[in-house]
């Protein structure tokens, strides 16, 4: 029994020693080079890691160190989000790159940022596509103070009104919210300063299609282009490259009071170079040289007497412009709106818009004008009022007008006569004016009417009967009336009896002449008026007078 229990370990040593793997030699240091190897970040790092879960405070990332990293969550976008917002953008397991904010590893503490990262990326974009001056599009965010803010790969960016457009632009709003295509012009990291500019790439492209367009551009030339500035003297319109000036008056024939009420802004227009300044770049271009011009064939469409319709674009003192057709215009002259009326403004008769019919007096081509009629639309009462109104009959009318010469009085509504001062009584006037006054209601007789002329001679003395002695014309002048020279002829020869002619005035003056005449004496009864109107006719009185005036 012995000898088997001291046997047994022997046995299991020698088992023991069988089943013992030998391990080689190691050190402290190689102990230590199994474990994991951790890299401590330092602060200004990007580092790339990976979400393990989102609490209250942020979003924990592994970063590769002892302890996991946060993002708070006012920095992972330009603005801050809540947990429930983090947690529908990221989930367990995302890639998330981010920017070393602060390591505190005594504390199991690094604080990180996604948007400090964005940024680090963004310049890095930015620095490449300025050192390429490379063109790229952005959105506007907003409007500022002097300009407008864009976003470039998270990193603000300012656009100055001046650099928006080659011209300056006075209200920025339409371009909020939209793309623009822009370049880099200025960059500065530490000062967080970027700039950047369209016009610089209108300027650039300008500069290229300029010089395309000088090729092309001559005398007579005819073009497409753009409307670009609208002014009160004209339109500028780019050819590409170059702008050129359509004065007011090349815009087209027909009138109008701005230029913006032909052409608006971005309209594509026909244009052709009137001249051309190389060396100042100074183009003049035309518009209505490409229209048909409606006077070449106005002589043939409007005949003399024609009656045409048209609307009243205009009014002046002398008259009013009547549109015939876009750019053919006609003139009615305030004196041939109305056959009795004086009308002293054409707002009288019409206005502004109004459509009127007219007849056409006279046509000058050479001058480009028109004479039109409103009245020779309507009877003339002077043509029939030689018939209605013949010489000897009676009319009554008020004074309308008192002068040195006579009053002028109403025979019809807007037709007037004139009385002359020796037709207004028996006695001697000298003064009308302290005989009569305007609005008096008078009686006269109708002396003769000029229809061509438009002038009526009265007589109101003619309705007067005459109780004075009668002259005896052989002691005054020597002989009898039918005996002295009246203009190279004898007075009977005028007319016979007692009427005569003097200055294209038939007077009669028969209502004078005595029932009986003496002929054995050669002596002619007669009435004192007679004695004066002789005496106008010898010596010229009141004759021209009356011309002046009428």
């Amino acid at each position: 029994m012995e000898d088997k229990a001291t046997q047994t370990p022997v046995n299991e040593t020698a088992q023991t020693t069988d089943t013992t793997r030998e391990y080689p030699a190691m050190t402290m240091e190689d102990v230590l080079s199994t474990e994991v190897q951790y890299k401590e970040p330092q602060r200004g790092d990007v580092v790339n890691g990976t979400v393990v879960f989102i609490s209250s405070e942020g979003i924990h990332v592994d970063v590769g160190a002892k302890v996991e990293g946060v993002i708070p969550f006012s920095q992972i976008h330009e603005e801050p989000i809540t947990q429930e917002q983090a947690q529908e953008l990221f989930k367990a397991g995302d890639q998330i790159e981010a920017y070393v904010v602060r390591v505190d590893l005594p504390n199991s503490t690094i604080v990180l940022s996604k948007r400090r990262a964005d940024q680090d990326r963004g310049w890095r974009v930015l620095d490449t596509l300025f050192k390429d001056g490379k063109e790229f599009t952005v959105d506007i965010l907003e409007k500022v103070r002097g300009g407008l803010v864009a976003s470039i790969e998270g990193i603000r960016a300012f656009l100055p009104a001046s650099q928006v457009d080659t011209r300056r632009v006075n209200d920025l709003t339409p371009y909020v919210g939209k793309p623009l295509e822009v370049k880099l012009i200025e960059l500065n990291k530490k000062r967080n300063r970027v700039i950047i500019s369209h016009r610089s790439i209108m300027e650039d492209r300008k500069a290229r299609a300029k010089a395309d367009t000088l090729g092309k551009l001559e005398a007579g030339a005819v073009l497409e282009g753009e409307v670009v500035e609208i002014t009160d003297f004209g339109v500028f319109v780019s050819l590409g490259g170059l702008d050129g000036l359509v004065h007011r008056s090349e815009l087209t024939h027909a009138r109008f009071n701005h230029p913006k009420e032909v052409v608006k802004l971005g309209d594509k227009v026909q244009v052709q170079v009137i001249d051309l300044d190389g060396d100042r770049e100074r183009i003049n271009l035309s518009m209505k040289a490409l229209q048909n011009d409606p006077w070449q064939s106005a002589v043939e469409k409007y005949q003399i007497g024609a009656r045409v319709s048209g609307k009243v674009t205009n009014l002046t003192n002398f008259g009013a412009f009547v549109e015939l057709e876009p750019g053919l215009e006609g003139l009615i002259h305030v004196t041939e709106m109305s056959w009795t009326k004086r009308i002293r403004h054409p707002q009288e008769m019409v206005k502004v818009g109004d459509t009127v019919e007219a007849v056409v007096l006279r046509i000058d081509n050479k001058d480009r004008r028109i004479s039109l009629g409103l009245r020779q639309t309507t009877e003339d009462p002077w043509s029939t009022l030689p018939d209605r109104l013949p010489p000897g009959t009676p009319v009554k009318g008020k004074i309308t007008g008192i002068t040195d010469f006579g009053v002028f009085m109403e025979i019809e509504e807007g037709i007037e006569g004139l009385i002359h001062i020796s037709e207004l009584s028996h006695d001697r006037v000298t003064n009308p004016a302290e005989l009569f006054k305007r609005g008096d209601e008078i009686d006269a007789v109708i002396l003769n009417i000029d229809p061509m002329e438009q002038r009526a001679s009265l007589s109101r003395k003619r309705t007067i009967p005459y109780d004075g002695p009668a002259r005896d014309y052989t002691k005054q002048g020597g002989g009898e009336r039918s005996e002295r020279p009246q203009g190279g002829g004898q007075r009977g020869g005028q007319g016979g009896g007692n009427r005569r002619k003097r200055e294209g005035f038939d007077y009669d003056y028969s209502y004078a002449k005595e029932s009986t005449t003496s002929a054995s004496s050669g002596k002619i009864s007669t009435k004192l008026g007679d004695v004066y109107a002789d005496l106008f006719a010898q010596f010229g009185i009141g004759g021209k007078k009356e011309e002046g005036k009428e």
